[in-house]
Protein backbone atom coordinates (compact mmCIF):
# COMPACT_ATOMS: atom_id res chain seq x y z
CA UNK A 1 0.00 0.00 0.00
CA UNK A 2 1.52 2.93 -0.84
CA UNK A 3 -0.15 5.47 1.08
CA UNK A 4 1.40 4.30 4.24
CA UNK A 5 4.81 4.42 5.88
CA UNK A 6 6.84 0.89 5.80
CA UNK A 7 8.96 1.01 9.36
CA UNK A 8 12.72 -0.70 9.23
CA UNK A 9 14.09 -1.77 12.30
CA UNK A 10 17.72 -2.46 12.76
CA UNK A 11 17.89 -5.81 13.63
CA UNK A 12 17.10 -6.39 17.70
CA UNK A 13 18.90 -6.02 20.70
CA UNK A 14 22.46 -6.08 19.22
CA UNK A 15 24.08 -5.02 22.84
CA UNK A 16 23.22 -9.50 23.17
CA UNK A 17 24.03 -11.09 20.14
CA UNK A 18 26.70 -12.58 21.74
CA UNK A 19 24.35 -14.11 24.82
CA UNK A 20 21.48 -14.60 22.56
CA UNK A 21 22.87 -15.57 19.47
CA UNK A 22 26.38 -16.91 19.84
CA UNK A 23 26.56 -18.86 17.27
CA UNK A 24 26.52 -15.80 14.37
CA UNK A 25 28.14 -13.39 16.39
CA UNK A 26 29.95 -15.34 19.58
CA UNK A 27 32.22 -11.78 20.38
CA UNK A 28 29.99 -8.72 21.92
CA UNK A 29 29.50 -6.19 19.14
CA UNK A 30 31.38 -3.21 19.56
CA UNK A 31 30.98 0.52 19.02
CA UNK A 32 32.90 0.44 15.52
CA UNK A 33 30.89 -2.33 14.13
CA UNK A 34 27.11 -1.53 15.23
CA UNK A 35 27.56 2.10 13.64
CA UNK A 36 29.18 1.17 10.65
CA UNK A 37 26.67 -1.91 10.37
CA UNK A 38 23.89 1.12 10.91
CA UNK A 39 24.67 3.19 8.80
CA UNK A 40 25.50 1.04 5.72
CA UNK A 41 22.42 -0.83 5.89
CA UNK A 42 20.32 2.48 7.01
CA UNK A 43 21.47 4.19 3.71
CA UNK A 44 20.45 0.82 1.81
CA UNK A 45 17.44 1.10 2.30
CA UNK A 46 16.89 4.63 2.19
CA UNK A 47 18.35 3.93 -1.46
CA UNK A 48 15.45 1.46 -2.85
CA UNK A 49 12.81 3.39 -0.56
CA UNK A 50 12.98 6.62 0.62
CA UNK A 51 10.28 7.47 2.56
CA UNK A 52 10.21 4.35 4.93
CA UNK A 53 11.03 5.52 8.47
CA UNK A 54 14.27 3.82 9.81
CA UNK A 55 14.89 2.17 13.23
CA UNK A 56 17.61 1.65 15.32
CA UNK A 57 19.86 0.40 17.30
CA UNK A 58 17.33 -1.18 18.79
CA UNK A 59 18.28 -1.58 22.09
CA UNK A 60 17.95 -4.32 24.89
CA UNK A 61 17.84 -1.44 28.13
CA UNK A 62 20.06 0.75 30.37
CA UNK A 63 23.47 -0.92 29.80
CA UNK A 64 23.24 -0.95 26.37
CA UNK A 65 22.70 2.78 26.35
CA UNK A 66 25.55 3.42 28.28
CA UNK A 67 28.08 1.32 27.04
CA UNK A 68 26.86 -1.38 24.48
CA UNK A 69 26.28 -3.52 27.08
CA UNK A 70 30.05 -2.89 28.37
CA UNK A 71 31.71 -3.40 24.58
CA UNK A 72 35.33 -3.48 24.02
CA UNK A 73 35.90 -0.41 23.05
CA UNK A 74 33.72 2.07 24.45
CA UNK A 75 36.70 3.78 26.47
CA UNK A 76 34.23 5.26 28.87
CA UNK A 77 32.07 6.89 25.62
CA UNK A 78 28.48 7.15 26.35
CA UNK A 79 27.22 4.94 23.57
CA UNK A 80 24.15 6.94 22.71
CA UNK A 81 25.84 9.92 22.77
CA UNK A 82 28.36 8.89 20.52
CA UNK A 83 25.91 6.44 18.01
CA UNK A 84 23.77 10.19 17.98
CA UNK A 85 27.05 11.85 16.51
CA UNK A 86 28.07 9.48 13.83
CA UNK A 87 24.35 8.68 12.88
CA UNK A 88 23.82 13.05 12.04
CA UNK A 89 27.41 13.54 11.04
CA UNK A 90 26.53 10.80 7.85
CA UNK A 91 23.34 12.43 7.67
CA UNK A 92 25.48 15.46 7.04
CA UNK A 93 28.03 14.70 4.75
CA UNK A 94 25.91 12.32 2.50
CA UNK A 95 22.54 14.68 2.90
CA UNK A 96 20.32 11.56 4.04
CA UNK A 97 20.40 10.21 7.65
CA UNK A 98 20.52 6.36 7.51
CA UNK A 99 18.35 6.34 10.63
CA UNK A 100 15.00 8.21 10.89
CA UNK A 101 13.78 7.21 14.88
CA UNK A 102 15.52 6.12 18.26
CA UNK A 103 15.01 2.96 19.41
CA UNK A 104 14.87 1.53 22.55
CA UNK A 105 13.84 -1.22 24.52
CA UNK A 106 12.34 -0.57 28.41
CA UNK A 107 11.59 -3.19 31.03
CA UNK A 108 11.72 -0.99 34.04
CA UNK A 109 14.53 -2.54 36.55
CA UNK A 110 12.36 -1.10 39.36
CA UNK A 111 11.58 -3.09 42.47
CA UNK A 112 9.58 -3.47 45.09
CA UNK A 113 9.83 -6.27 47.77
CA UNK A 114 12.66 -7.48 46.23
CA UNK A 115 11.19 -8.40 42.64
CA UNK A 116 11.11 -6.22 39.52
CA UNK A 117 8.12 -4.73 38.27
CA UNK A 118 7.77 -6.68 35.68
CA UNK A 119 7.40 -9.72 37.21
CA UNK A 120 3.21 -10.82 37.35
CA UNK A 121 3.29 -10.91 41.46
CA UNK A 122 1.11 -8.11 42.49
CA UNK A 123 1.60 -8.39 46.23
CA UNK A 124 1.68 -4.61 48.09
CA UNK A 125 5.31 -3.65 47.56
CA UNK A 126 5.34 -4.90 44.03
CA UNK A 127 2.09 -3.65 43.27
CA UNK A 128 3.37 0.14 45.15
CA UNK A 129 6.41 -0.20 43.18
CA UNK A 130 4.95 -0.73 39.85
CA UNK A 131 2.11 2.10 40.01
CA UNK A 132 4.90 4.30 40.70
CA UNK A 133 8.00 2.77 38.03
CA UNK A 134 5.89 5.13 35.19
CA UNK A 135 7.43 8.11 36.74
CA UNK A 136 11.12 7.65 35.82
CA UNK A 137 9.96 7.61 32.33
CA UNK A 138 10.05 11.53 33.12
CA UNK A 139 9.77 12.65 36.71
CA UNK A 140 13.12 14.73 37.60
CA UNK A 141 12.00 14.23 41.43
CA UNK A 142 11.79 10.75 41.29
CA UNK A 143 13.81 7.95 42.08
CA UNK A 144 13.14 4.64 41.94
CA UNK A 145 14.70 1.65 43.85
CA UNK A 146 17.01 -0.38 41.05
CA UNK A 147 20.12 -1.34 40.33
CA UNK A 148 20.07 1.81 37.87
CA UNK A 149 19.70 4.84 40.15
CA UNK A 150 21.81 3.30 42.15
CA UNK A 151 25.05 2.23 40.61
CA UNK A 152 24.39 4.48 37.04
CA UNK A 153 22.20 7.63 37.53
CA UNK A 154 23.05 8.30 41.63
CA UNK A 155 19.17 9.53 41.06
CA UNK A 156 16.45 9.94 38.93
CA UNK A 157 16.61 8.26 35.51
CA UNK A 158 13.97 10.86 33.71
CA UNK A 159 13.65 8.82 30.91
CA UNK A 160 12.60 10.89 28.17
CA UNK A 161 13.48 13.92 28.74
CA UNK A 162 17.43 12.64 29.11
CA UNK A 163 17.34 10.86 25.65
CA UNK A 164 15.61 13.72 24.17
CA UNK A 165 18.04 16.32 25.39
CA UNK A 166 20.47 14.01 23.40
CA UNK A 167 18.78 14.04 20.84
CA UNK A 168 18.28 18.12 20.84
CA UNK A 169 22.42 18.64 20.93
CA UNK A 170 23.57 15.69 18.87
CA UNK A 171 20.89 14.57 15.92
CA UNK A 172 18.10 17.47 15.86
CA UNK A 173 14.73 16.16 14.33
CA UNK A 174 15.53 12.32 14.99
CA UNK A 175 11.84 10.59 16.64
CA UNK A 176 12.11 8.59 19.77
CA UNK A 177 10.40 4.94 20.15
CA UNK A 178 9.82 2.22 22.02
CA UNK A 179 9.67 -0.84 20.38
CA UNK A 180 9.40 -3.06 23.47
CA UNK A 181 8.34 -2.20 27.17
CA UNK A 182 5.99 -3.74 29.59
CA UNK A 183 5.32 -3.11 33.38
CA UNK A 184 4.04 -6.38 34.58
CA UNK A 185 0.88 -6.77 36.97
CA UNK A 186 -1.43 -8.01 33.77
CA UNK A 187 -3.76 -9.74 36.42
CA UNK A 188 -4.13 -6.89 38.65
CA UNK A 189 -5.10 -3.71 38.66
CA UNK A 190 -1.68 -1.77 39.59
CA UNK A 191 -1.26 -3.33 35.61
CA UNK A 192 -3.75 -1.34 34.62
CA UNK A 193 -2.53 1.90 36.36
CA UNK A 194 0.66 1.18 35.10
CA UNK A 195 -0.14 0.74 31.97
CA UNK A 196 -2.81 3.61 31.60
CA UNK A 197 0.27 6.13 33.08
CA UNK A 198 2.63 4.94 30.71
CA UNK A 199 0.27 5.40 27.48
CA UNK A 200 -0.55 9.32 28.99
CA UNK A 201 3.05 9.68 29.40
CA UNK A 202 4.17 8.63 25.74
CA UNK A 203 1.35 10.56 24.35
CA UNK A 204 2.43 14.01 26.36
CA UNK A 205 6.34 13.15 25.46
CA UNK A 206 5.35 13.18 22.30
CA UNK A 207 6.63 9.67 21.60
CA UNK A 208 6.76 8.60 17.91
CA UNK A 209 5.88 4.44 18.43
CA UNK A 210 5.60 2.19 21.13
CA UNK A 211 4.86 -1.42 21.57
CA UNK A 212 3.81 -3.52 24.33
CA UNK A 213 6.05 -6.76 24.34
CA UNK A 214 4.02 -8.73 27.31
CA UNK A 215 6.02 -11.21 29.43
CA UNK A 216 3.23 -13.48 30.59
CA UNK A 217 -0.18 -14.56 29.54
CA UNK A 218 -2.73 -12.70 31.32
CA UNK A 219 -2.85 -9.55 29.94
CA UNK A 220 -6.44 -8.56 31.10
CA UNK A 221 -5.70 -5.33 33.42
CA UNK A 222 -3.06 -4.07 31.07
CA UNK A 223 -5.67 -4.31 27.90
CA UNK A 224 -8.07 -2.16 30.26
CA UNK A 225 -5.54 0.60 30.44
CA UNK A 226 -5.55 0.31 27.18
CA UNK A 227 -9.48 0.77 27.03
CA UNK A 228 -9.46 3.72 29.04
CA UNK A 229 -7.23 5.90 25.93
CA UNK A 230 -9.11 3.84 23.21
CA UNK A 231 -12.86 2.82 23.88
CA UNK A 232 -13.87 3.81 27.32
CA UNK A 233 -16.25 7.09 26.87
CA UNK A 234 -14.97 7.73 23.85
CA UNK A 235 -10.99 7.43 22.31
CA UNK A 236 -8.74 9.90 23.83
CA UNK A 237 -8.59 13.35 21.71
CA UNK A 238 -5.77 13.61 19.26
CA UNK A 239 -4.39 16.64 20.52
CA UNK A 240 -2.65 16.81 23.90
CA UNK A 241 -3.54 19.60 26.05
CA UNK A 242 -1.37 20.28 29.31
CA UNK A 243 -3.03 19.18 32.37
CA UNK A 244 -1.26 19.06 35.78
CA UNK A 245 -1.32 17.40 38.80
CA UNK A 246 -0.08 18.22 42.13
CA UNK A 247 0.73 15.33 43.29
CA UNK A 248 1.99 13.05 40.87
CA UNK A 249 3.17 10.59 43.91
CA UNK A 250 -1.04 9.83 43.75
CA UNK A 251 -2.73 10.88 40.97
CA UNK A 252 -1.68 11.43 37.21
CA UNK A 253 -4.02 13.07 34.79
CA UNK A 254 -3.79 13.34 31.03
CA UNK A 255 -6.13 15.65 28.71
CA UNK A 256 -6.71 15.65 24.88
CA UNK A 257 -8.78 17.64 22.18
CA UNK A 258 -9.44 16.27 18.64
CA UNK A 259 -7.94 18.51 16.03
CA UNK A 260 -10.97 20.90 14.82
CA UNK A 261 -13.38 19.84 17.35
CA UNK A 262 -12.57 22.26 20.20
CA UNK A 263 -15.66 21.60 22.28
CA UNK A 264 -14.85 17.58 23.32
CA UNK A 265 -12.00 17.46 26.09
CA UNK A 266 -11.26 13.80 27.06
CA UNK A 267 -9.44 13.48 30.49
CA UNK A 268 -7.76 10.08 32.35
CA UNK A 269 -7.34 10.72 35.66
CA UNK A 270 -5.06 8.07 37.17
CA UNK A 271 -5.17 7.40 41.14
CA UNK A 272 -2.35 5.57 42.16
CA UNK A 273 -3.02 5.80 45.96
CA UNK A 274 -4.81 3.22 48.03
CA UNK A 275 -7.04 5.86 49.00
CA UNK A 276 -9.82 8.19 47.45
CA UNK A 277 -8.68 10.97 45.88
Amino acid sequence: DTRRTVFYSLDNEPDLWSATHPRIHPTPVTYAELIARNIEYGDAIKRVAPQAKVLGFVSYGWAGYVSLQNAPDGANRDFLDTWLDAIAAHGTQTGTRPVDVLDLHWYPEATGGGQRVIVPDASGDVAAARVQSPRSLWDSTYSESSWITKDSTHGPIALIPRVRDKIARRAPGMQLAFSEYYYGGGADISGAIAQADVLGIFGREGVFAATLWPLADDLTFIKAGFAMFRTAGGVFGDTSIHADSDHVDQVSVYAGLDYGLWDRMTIVLINRSTQAR
